[in-house]
C-alpha cells in the first residue's frame, strides 16, 4: 500500500495550482489552474482565449500533467477546490487528457461550465456537483471530503483525500473571517475533528505576516468610508475588482444604492461569474445592468451623457491592456474628467507584467488628474497567524506548503519547526515534479 504527492504546479511558485495524490494504482488530481501573470503575457487578457494547451504547458501558464507521464491514465477524478482561474483556470484546455469526472461545489461546477460550454470549449469529463461540507466515495479505495473554507470566492472548499493509510488534506486556498459578508463561516469544527492527517497541502501565501487575515467585512467599511464621505456629486465613479468576488460585488452594489447611483457591470469576466453565482443561488444581481461584450460595453459608454447617475465597475484591476478599464480610457470611449474617481477595491498582484500594467494605468489617469483610491481590499489567504492555528488543530504529519515564493515557503517552514516543534524532514518545500512519498 502506498500514499504519494506528486506536485504538479504550484510548487514553489504562486500560480497554475495542480497536484497529485497517488493511492497505490489511482490517482486523484486537485485542482487545475493557471499562472495568470504567464497567461496574461501569452494572451494579453484575464479571459479565457483561444490557445492551446500545449503552448500554455511551454509557456509555464499550465500546469505540466507531462510529470505524470504514462501515470495519466490512472487518474481516478479531478476535485477543484473553488473557482478562481489560478486552481480551475486550465481546465478547458487539459482535462481532457484525462478519462475522469471532474468533483467540485456547485459554484465551482457554474464557473467551470462559463470556462466550457459557454466559451466554447468542451471538455469531455463529467461534472459532479457536491455540496459543501460533504464526504463522498471517489472510488472502493478512496473517498473525498469537502470542507467549507472562508475565500474570496464562495463555495471554497478544502479537500481531504482518506485512504487506509491516512488522509491528505489540501487547503488552498483559505482564511478564517469571523465576520463574512457572505456565507458561513470556514468550519473550524470539523478541522479539529479530523485524525489521521498524514499531510497537509497548505497555501503560504503571507505566512511571512506576523498578523490574521482581516475580515472581508473591513473591505465593506472601506469603500463605504471612502465614497460615503466624498463629495461625488455630479462626478464619474468608476471601481474595478475582482470579478470572482462575488461579496465585494455586492457590497459594491449597496454601495451604489446608498449614493443614489444605478449600478452597471462592463465586462466579460465580471459576467461570467455573476451568472455563475446566481445559477448557483448564492447571490443575486438582477438590479444591476451587466454588459458583457465588447460592442455593448463601447456602445453604452459611448451613448451614456451623464456618467455621474451610475456606479460603474469595470474589469482591469491589474491594469490588463484588454480589459475594459485599460482599453476604454486608451481609446476615448470612458470620458473620464478631472476629479472623477476610479477605485481600485484590489491588489496590485507583485509580478513584473502586473506591475508595468498598473503603473502604465495609473500614470494616464494621473496626467488627466482622475483621482485614484487604491488598495481598498482586504485579502482573501490567511497569514502567519491563521497558519499557526491551523497546524495547531490539525496536527499533520507531514507539512507541504504551496502557492508561495521561497520567502513565504521559508517563513511557513519556520513557523512549523522552530515555533511548533516540527522536525524539519517532515516539513518539505518542493518544487514541481519532486515527488513526496508518505507511505
Amino acid at each position: 500500500m502506498t500514499l504519494e504527492v506528486i506536485p504538479i504546479g504550484g510548487f514553489s511558485e504562486i500560480g497554475r495550482n495542480c497536484v497529485a495524490v497517488k493511492h497505490d494504482d489511482e490517482i486523484v488530481i486537485l485542482d487545475l489552474g493557471l499562472m495568470m501573470d504567464h497567461y496574461i503575457e501569452l494572451t494579453e487578457s484575464d479571459d479565457i482565449e483561444n490557445i492551446s494547451g500545449k503552448k500554455l504547458i511551454e509557456g509555464g501558464a499550465a500546469p505540466d500533467i507531462n510529470i505524470l507521464k504514462d501515470l495519466k491514465k490512472h487518474v481516478v477524478g479531478i476535485c477543484i477546490s473553488h473557482g478562481h482561474l489560478d486552481h480551475a483556470g486550465a481546465i478547458p484546455f487539459l482535462a481532457n487528457r484525462f478519462d475522469a469526472d471532474i468533483h467540485a461545489t456547485k459554484m465551482t461546477c457554474e464557473v467551470i461550465r462559463n470556462l466550457t460550454d459557454r466559451d466554447r470549449k468542451p471538455i469531455k469529463n463529467k461534472l459532479e456537483s457536491h455540496p459543501v461540507n460533504c464526504r463522498f466515495k471517489l472510488t472502493r479505495k478512496i473517498e473525498i471530503e469537502f470542507i467549507y473554507m472562508t475565500h474570496s470566492i464562495p463555495q471554497t472548499v478544502g479537500i481531504i483525500v482518506h485512504t487506509k493509510e491516512g488522509s491528505v488534506a489540501y487547503l488552498n486556498d483559505f482564511k478564517f473571517d469571523a465576520s463574512p459578508t457572505m456565507g458561513p463561516k470556514s468550519n473550524i469544527a470539523r478541522i479539529k475533528e479530523l485524525k489521521g492527517i498524514k499531510c497537509l497541502i497548505v497555501d503560504c501565501l503571507y505566512a511571512d505576516k506576523e498578523m490574521k487575515a482581516q475580515s472581508e467585512k473591513i473591505a465593506q467599511q472601506m469603500l463605504y468610508d471612502q465614497l460615503l464621505n466624498t463629495d461625488t456629486d455630479g462626478r464619474a465613479v468608476v471601481i474595478t475588482t475582482f470579478a470572482s468576488h462575488i461579496a465585494r460585488l455586492k457590497t459594491i452594489t449597496k454601495l451604489g444604492q446608498k449614493m443614489g447611483r444605478k449600478v452597471v457591470f462592463l465586462g466579460r469576466s465580471l459576467a461570467k461569474y455573476v451568472h455563475a453565482s446566481e445559477q448557483a443561488g448564492v447571490a443575486d444581481f438582477s438590479d444591476v445592468n451587466v454588459i458583457p461584450y465588447r460592442v455593448k460595453i463601447d456602445s453604452w459608454l459611448k451613448d451614456t451623457r451623464d456618467y455621474s447617475k451610475y456606479l460603474m465597475v469595470m474589469t482591469g484591476h491589474q491594469g490588463e491592456p484588454k480589459a475594459v478599464l485599460s482599453r476604454t480610457l486608451n481609446t476615448g470611449l470612458l470620458r473620464l474628467k478631472r476629479d472623477d474617481i476610479v477605485v481600485f477595491s484590489s491588489k496590485t498582484i507583485p509580478v513584473d507584467v502586473n506591475i508595468e500594467n498598473r503603473k502604465k494605468l495609473d500614470d494616464h489617469l494621473k496626467h488627466n488628474r482622475i483621482r485614484i483610491f487604491s488598495d481598498i481590499h482586504v485579502s482573501g489567504h490567511g497569514a502567519r497567524e491563521d497558519h499557526r492555528d491551523l497546524l495547531t488543530w490539525m496536527k499533520p504529519e507531514h507539512l507541504i506548503p504551496v502557492h508561495g515564493g521561497m520567502k513565504q515557503l521559508g517563513a511557513m517552514k519556520e513557523l512549523a519547526v522552530y515555533d511548533l516543534k516540527y522536525k524539519p524532514e517532515k516539513v518539505h518545500v518542493l518544487y514541481n515534479g519532486q515527488s513526496v512519498k508518505l507511505a
